[in-house]
Parts: C-alpha cells; structure tokens; sequence
C-alpha cells in the first residue's frame, strides 16, 4: 500500500509554491544579432543582399513584425573576388513575396551588378564585407567558393550524318539515369523542362527540384569516383510534365524538335526544348540546406543554427552567404513520350506506352 504524503512535507511545499512570484521576464538580455542573406547565381547578371537585424520586443512579436520593417538601411556592402571589386546599390521598398499581412510588406535588398565582364566566374573565391559609415570596429564578413559547372556525360550528342551532331533519344518511359562530372560542387538537385506551344502559344513546364544529393542516387554501375549518378525511375519524368500540362485532346501541342533540326554540325545549335539541368551548389549553401532540412530532426525538433556569417566582436550574426550555378544537356523524347504528352501529333507505339 502507498504510504500517504506526510503532513509536514505537504506543508513545506504549499510554502514554498506560495513564496513563489508570478511575475516571468520573458526577455532574453539584449544581444546585437543581425541576419545575412545572399546566395550568389553565377549565371544571373544581379545579385542580392538582404541585411537585418534580430527583434525581441516587449510587445506582441507578430504585431510588431508585422509594422515595422526589420531591415537594415545605410550599409555600405561590398563583394570582391576574381580580381573584381563590386559596390552594391541599396534598393528600399521591396516588395516581399507573399504578401499576406504576416509581416511588414516591404524590405531593403542591396543590388550588384554582375553582366557582362563582371559576371561571376564558376570556380572563383568571393568575400563578402558590410561595415556601417561611422563605426570603424563594425563588420560583417563571409566568403563563398562559386562552384564549377558540371560537365555532362549522359545525355550526350550521338555521331549525325557527315560531321554533324544529334540529339540523343532518351527513353524515359524506362529508368534512365544521367551522369556527370560533378567539379567542386558540394551538393546537386536536378529539374527536367520542356518548352512547347499550345494552339501556337509558348509555353515551359518543369520537373523538379529533386531532392539535394551529394553521391549517386539509385545508381549501381555505370559512375565512377569523378563521376556522380542519377537515376529517375520509370515514367518519372513523363508523369511529372503530364501533370503540369494537362495536354487536352482538343489541342494542338509542338516541341521543335523534327528531322529538319535534330542534327546539326553545331552542337550548341541543336534544340534546347527539351533538356535536363544540374545545379551545383557550394559547401555553405548545401551545409545550410541539410541543417534546415525537415527530414532531419531530433526528437525534440530544437536544430543548431547553422550560418557562415562573422561578425565583430560584441555581434552575432546569422543567415547564410552561398553560391550555385547551373548547366543542362539537351536531349529529344522518345516517340512514347511524345504521344503520352500529346505532342507533334505523334500516334501510339507498339511497344508498352501507358502511365
């Protein structure tokens, strides 16, 4: 039997509850935080920063982000790399996307202009410095590695009449892996598009993101150390653009890919309607995106915060400062396809062709 809760015990701790305030300080101390975000697009010819500062105040915090803008004016932003030192143009009143009343409905971003001779080059090392006018021991820095553009192994061009090149058919109603050399990229995601006119109108639909990867992907032959894989399952790919099209029976769809253009001595002028893409992203970036990664989680769902950002001394900082870009390899559907998705008025093989 249970023994019964002595009486003296019971009333030390009616005592010592009633000793107890009520009164909570919700607030942490305050700490001078900010947040940095940038993820450089080698192949864009603009590229932004967003710069913020860190809130807790003693009011309702959803009211208060919700009037006030968090983002931080009169910095002076500065990229440098490749030899290259790029000035950045504080843009205010951007418009946030979506704005559905959350919070504030504008921010500030930080411009710079990367066309022409001061595009970024894949391969190269960038540093990122912010300091503010006036305060000579504030900083905030980072660097990024833009990684190389992955060169294609699959889908390749096949060998065309005389010395010309064709598009290489590709089987996707059957799993069909591609390969390439991935350079110095730390993570990779693929997307699969299709551009197409419907009734004459131009239209582009896409597969993907898949998932980030960092080594073969259901490939069990065929890649090698220098060499990353990956295999899309049967019918993948059709599924997916069938989806977004919706082609209907009643219309007329095109892909320009015939036997007028699908071989040229040119490879670089062969159709690019359809095409499989690579992005490459480098380790800071792909750090970043595993760390925030919902499918890794520990029991309590409390992740560290990860971020490349320094700061001065008496800061913190926060948010990431990455790099990608991107390379695709064109390709031609197989006649299967083409009839799944309704396109050049191709009719049914007679081999196995449904979804």
């Amino acid at each position: 039997m249970m023994k019964a809760f002595p009486r003296s015990l019971f009333l030390v701790a009616v005592t010592f509850l009633a000793a107890c305030s009520t009164d909570i300080d919700l607030n942490a101390p305050e700490k001078d935080i900010w947040v940095v975000y940038s993820v450089l697009n080698q192949g864009d010819t603009v590229q932004y920063v967003r710069v913020s500062r860190v809130f807790l105040p003693e009011s309702d915090a959803l009211q208060y982000a919700k009037e006030f803008d968090q983002s931080v004016k009169g910095l002076n932003v500065k990229l440098t790399g490749n030899n290259q030192t790029y000035l950045a143009v504080q843009i205010d009143s951007v418009p946030k996307n979506p704005q559905d009343g959350t919070f504030y409905p504008y921010t500030t971003l930080y411009k710079i202009s990367t066309a022409g001779n001061r595009a970024l080059a894949p391969g190269k090392t960038y540093n990122l410095e912010i300091t503010r006018p006036g305060t000579d021991t504030f900083f905030l820095k980072a660097q990024t590695l833009v990684p190389e553009r992955v060169r294609f192994l699959s889908p390749s061009t096949t060998p065309g009449p005389g010395q010309q090149k064709c598009l290489r058919q590709v089987m996707l109603e059957l799993d069909y892996k591609i390969e390439f050399s991935p350079g110095n990229g730390e993570g990779f995601e693929n997307r699969v598009y299709l551009d197409y006119t419907e009734n004459n109108v131009p239209k582009t639909v896409s597969y993907g993101p898949t998932d980030m990867y960092s080594e073969n992907f259901r490939c069990t032959t065929g890649a090698t150390g220098s060499t990353l894989c990956y295999q899309f399952r049967e019918y993948e790919i059709i599924q997916g653009l069938y989806n977004e099209m919706q082609p209907q029976d009643q219309n007329i769809y095109v892909y320009d890919v015939n036997d007028q253009n699908k071989c040229k001595e040119i490879p670089e002028n062969l159709p690019k309607v359809f095409r499989f893409e690579v992005t490459a992203m480098d380790k800071y970036l792909s750090s970043y995106r595993r760390a925030n990664d919902p499918k890794f989680t520990d029991f309590n769902t409390v992740r560290p915060e990860y971020s490349n950002i320094t700061a001065s001394e008496g800061s913190q900082a926060l948010g990431i400062f990455g790099s990608y870009t991107t390379e695709f390899a064109r390709a031609r559907l197989s006649p299967c396809a083409e009839y799944l998705l309704h396109l050049n008025n191709v009719e049914k093989p007679e081999s196995p062709c449904e979804l």
